[in-house]
């Protein structure tokens, strides 16, 4: 018997690749154009966007069955 992918994995990983994404663009946005280096930005962003991807990545295999 298939088993269908559970609905709120599969909400939270969509959730989490958007907010991810955004984070990423975010931080290559400020880098780009942003007028003083903030450290700590950079670091909460790199964090942030990493660990959401991350989740939503993980997310989606459990999804599949990986």
């Amino acid at each position: 018997m298939a088993e269908f992918p559970s609905l709120t994995l599969w909400l939270l990983a969509w959730i989490f690749l958007f907010i991810g994404l955004i984070s990423l663009v975010v931080l290559v946005i400020y880098t780009r154009y942003g007028r003083e280096k903030s450290v700590r930005l950079s670091v909460i962003s790199i964090v942030i966007s990493a660990t959401l991807l991350g989740f939503s990545i993980h997310f989606f295999l459990l999804n599949f069955g990986i």
